[in-house]
């Protein structure tokens, strides 16, 4: 692999000191005090971030801080339009002040930094004598005696298996299974390894390493933003991540899958591309700059996605400029949105043993549909109708002078009157073309019975404005449901032969045309709805409809014709369509991509060719050239796929191990797991980070392996027992002489609670369950208290809803998918605790706990001291102390079992991983 070419020379513009000069400090005080401190100072903040707190001790704040100030100053996202604003000398004057006082680098500093060199370190497979797992404790070692710390002794198998099993599954182990490892007489490592099989194999592996991934996509079943509108089948991807997961399937197949599932036939898979908020299109504005911004955040979210999840790379923020810290420019930005310039949002058919099912059945339908078709059509000529109206209807009719036309809506298929556009032509003469004078710049004025306002206009002027394009224009909408009129008067009284309406948000099937002769000024009908043969989508019953020369009866025989051909439509539509799923959807001929001037879809600059990032290219193309623009849509893609799953890749192998790491300690060896560039942390143990990555690709980049073998070594398997000598020295168990011991997720205290009271409901797959009374839109969301069995299903199931925090457990850091969240927080609130104890959800599983501990069909009563201990070994995987047996004994002898168990879910032992 020869070295990246360099993209970057970056200059460290600081020269001088390392140090604000007196003058410099002033300046920076002066500015920050007149343009930040009215939103940024004091207790309340904006963004909890506080000006004053830099202008009095400008050295306590990291480069990191700082820099992000000069940003926001370069970038002029701050101070806000409506506030004062720096003139550019000024705003110059105190970016350079920054850079100069504080060291800052303010440029990418090319290919020089360590997660952009090849991986060189060979796998332990290939040293005789030495596996995965030595290495691991060597090199765990190796830092610990550099540090003057040793590794803490191994923990006994009780506390051991609750940790592994906790661990992979997100569930505590059975009383069962901790006494047949505390019993097995073989030695440690043949038997805890047997434990760490079975969890393998179990099916709540993937459930549990799935809600990871989950979290690092910002998954959702919902669209964000204003709307938050449902995506209904998007939970078939999240099936998928867990079936990958427990299959084992390997890593590179598994971004294989997710970025060219089209090829792969795993069309769920595809929901990876699309898991981040998104617009709906009835929210982009009708222009064209408003559709080119909302198709840049859309592209935008898929290369956030894609990027900072596989490549562990922010090269979002190359949008607007060139990367201020990592090689990526703002071309290697736009050539990766070129290679998804083909992507759309939107459901999918899902191919498999359904779709196929379904697909067989729809001829038997077509042969149905075609004969109840001829009979309409036969029941149409016996009473002699015309043709249903269509989305544009023309009503032809003998040439009449006209001042104005009028139309009368009576009923529509959703009961409000709307139009696209209402046209009036004129008499074609000779070889002059007919032309429409119903239009506002032909001197056309229009009036309404009524109109609507929304969103955007529902003003009759809409309807004689003369645009049909529906992604451009607006209808007329009537301002509610009933009869309504729409009038247009011309500029002068002129002859025409056809009126043509176009349907707006509903389509008319009961209406009436009338021309305003300007002779007598009477209004004459020229057209009406009632010798239509109605349209199929007409749910009218017999009794609203009138048709000329047509007996009720038959009217009767019409309308269950029209029901029959209904229903078969739209029998025929489900299985010709096929089941669906939420996933990327692909235009064979992308619209071509240009580099935007500034991120400004309005400032196109030169077009640019689909690419990788070049700085992470094994062999770069002769000058900027990319793949040809005329390549296949899909071509594109597998070059993406090929590129991220090279073995010499320097990123994806890293990035996947490091949140293996992270999973198992808590922290990765790179605390930032997302990002793995020069603003990202730097490694604890970089050769053991290489190590792992390039045993991961010599094992066949299997998951599961590396689990096992991180689980095997002596580092894993160690104490978490706190010794006063080690904290001194790392307080935070980077080194990790102890396994660090951290607070279970939220789903894990729900689902282990549910497990604990008896009452965890196994069914996998799936429509999810809810945890409130709505599964999308604007209104507000109510938290359920109670659930049925369907409700207690693990919560890697229950309906994911963007931007809404879980009632009680979301409190405990659950992401609500607003952002991604590489590794979650672990806060420390009143809630969780208030929470916890007084949620009517807690003490109704505690009620559970204590019927299964004392079941009402069990004759011979069991001492309150045996009930405590086994609700003891449930719990905690131990049995009690003396001192905790007598104190439970008393409350439930007080208070009853039931306050035991509400009790031990509110533990620290219970909630924490040790």
């Amino acid at each position: 692999m020869r070295p990246p070419t360099l993209l970057t020379i970056a200059c460290l513009l600081a020269c001088g000191p390392a140090f604000a000069s007196p003058q410099e400090s002033q300046r920076e005080a002066e500015f920050l005090n007149q343009y930040c401190a009215d939103c940024h100072s004091g207790d309340g903040a904006e963004a909890d971030f506080r000006v004053d707190d830099l202008v009095e001790d400008p050295e306590s704040h990291s480069k990191l801080t700082w820099m992000t100030v000069w940003r926001i100053v370069e970038e002029k996202t701050m101070p806000p339009e409506d506030a004062e604003q720096p003139d550019d000398e000024a705003r110059q004057r105190f970016l350079g002040d920054l850079v100069h006082s504080h060291q800052l680098e303010i440029h990418a500093d090319s290919t020089d930094h360590w997660s952009f060199h090849p991986i060189t370190v060979k796998p332990a497979s290939s040293e005789q004598g030495i596996d995965l797992t030595t290495a691991i404790d060597q090199a765990i070692e190796v830092k610990l005696n550099e540090n003057g710390l040793s590794r803490s002794p191994v923990a006994d198998r009780r506390t051991l298996i609750r940790r592994a099993t906790l661990d992979l599954t997100g569930l505590p182990p059975t009383i069962e299974s901790v006494n047949t490892f505390v019993s097995d007489r073989r030695p440690d490592d043949e038997a805890f390894g047997t434990v760490i099989e079975r969890l393998l194999a179990s099916d709540a592996y993937g459930e549990r390493w799935a809600q990871h991934w989950l979290d690092v996509i910002r998954w959702a079943e919902t669209v964000g933003f204003e709307t938050n509108a449902e995506r209904r089948n998007a939970y078939h991807y999240r099936d998928w991540v867990i079936q990958a997961f427990n299959d084992d399937m390997p890593y590179d197949e598994f971004i294989r899958h997710q970025i060219v599932g089209d090829v792969t036939g795993q069309d769920a898979a595809l929901g990876f591309l699309v898991a981040g908020p998104a617009n709906l299109p009835g929210q982009v504005g009708r222009d064209i700059e408003a559709m080119r911004q909302a198709r840049q955040d859309e592209l935008d979210e898929v290369i956030r996605t894609v990027s900072q999840s596989l490549f562990g790379l922010t090269i979002g923020c190359a949008r607007c400029h060139d990367h201020k810290f990592d090689p990526i420019s703002q071309r290697d930005y736009y050539s990766m949105q070129a290679i998804f310039a083909g992507l759309s949002y939107g459901d999918r058919r899902l191919r498999g043993a359904l779709n196929d099912d379904w697909a067989t059945r729809v001829p038997a339908i077509d042969r149905e549909l075609a004969l109840l078709t001829d009979e309409l059509e036969a029941f149409r000529v016996d009473h002699q109708l015309r043709h249903p109206v269509t989305g544009v209807t023309t009503e032809a009719f003998a040439p009449i002078d006209a001042a104005a036309m009028r139309m009368t809506i009576t009923q529509t298929t959703n009961g409000t009157a709307s139009l696209y556009e209402l046209e009036a032509f004129t008499v074609r003469s000779g070889t002059e073309d007919a032309t429409n004078v119903a239009l506002a710049k032909s001197g056309a004025q229009s009036s309404a019975s009524s109109y609507a306002l929304a969103n955007q206009t529902r003003h009759h002027e809409n309807a004689i404005d003369g645009s049909i394009d529906k992604r451009q224009a607006f209808p007329w909408v009537a301002a509610k449901s009933g009869e309504a009129w729409i009038q247009v008067d011309f500029a002068r009284p002129t002859k025409i032969d056809r009126v043509v309406w176009h349907a707006g948000q509903s389509t008319p099937v009961e209406y009436t045309i009338e021309i305003l002769r300007p002779s007598d000024q009477e209004w004459v009908t020229v057209a009406d709805s009632r010798d239509r043969l109605p349209i199929i989508a007409d749910r009218r019953q017999p009794d609203r409809i009138s048709l000329a020369g047509v007996p009720t009866d038959q009217v009767q025989t019409l309308v269950d014709l029209l029901s029959k051909i209904r229903s078969l439509q739209s029998k025929r539509s489900r299985f010709a369509n096929g089941p669906q799923t939420y996933a990327a959807r692909f235009d064979d001929s992308p619209e071509p991509t240009f580099l935007l001037l500034r991120g400004d879809p309005m400032r196109r600059a030169d077009q640019v060719s689909p690419l990788p990032p070049k700085a992470l290219l094994t062999e770069i193309p002769k000058g900027d050239a990319g793949l040809p623009n005329d390549d296949a849509e899909v071509g594109r893609r597998l070059t993406l796929v090929n590129h991220l799953t090279d073995p010499e890749h320097p990123l994806t192998a890293r990035v996947i191990v490091n949140r293996v790491w992270q999973h198992h300690f808590g922290v990765g060896l790179v605390q930032t797991a997302s990002d793995l560039g020069k603003m990202g942390a730097e490694p604890s143990h970089p050769v053991l980070l290489d190590r792992l990555a390039a045993e991961l690709i010599d094992h066949q980049w299997s998951l599961k392996w590396l689990h096992r073998q991180i689980m095997m070594s002596k580092t894993y398997r160690q104490d978490s027992l706190p010794r006063d000598d080690a904290i001194a020295i790392d307080a935070e168990s980077r080194l990790l002489w102890r396994f660090p011991p951290r607070r279970i997720d939220a789903e894990t205290i729900r689902d282990s609670m549910l497990m604990i009271s008896g009452k965890l409901n196994r069914t996998k797959g799936g429509k999810g369950f809810d945890f409130f009374n709505r599964r999308g839109g604007l209104s507000d969301y109510h938290p359920k208290e109670t659930f049925d069995e369907s409700g207690w299903r693990r919560m890697i199931y229950a309906h994911k809803i963007r931007m809404q925090s879980i009632d009680i457990f979301g409190s405990f850091d659950c992401p609500d998918a607003g952002q991604m969240t590489p590794r979650r927080n672990e806060s420390v609130t009143p809630l969780q605790a208030l929470g916890l104890f007084n949620s009517k959800f807690v003490m109704r599983q505690a009620a559970y706990f204590a019927s299964r501990l004392q079941p009402d069909d069990v004759s011979a009563e069991r001492s309150l001291a045996e009930v405590v201990d086994e609700a003891w070994q449930i719990v905690f995987s131990r049995h009690p102390q003396p001192e905790e047996l007598e104190l439970m004994i008393k409350l439930a002898d007080q208070h009853g079992i039931e306050q035991v168990c509400r009790v031990l879910f509110n533990s620290s032992e219970f909630l924490y991983l040790k």
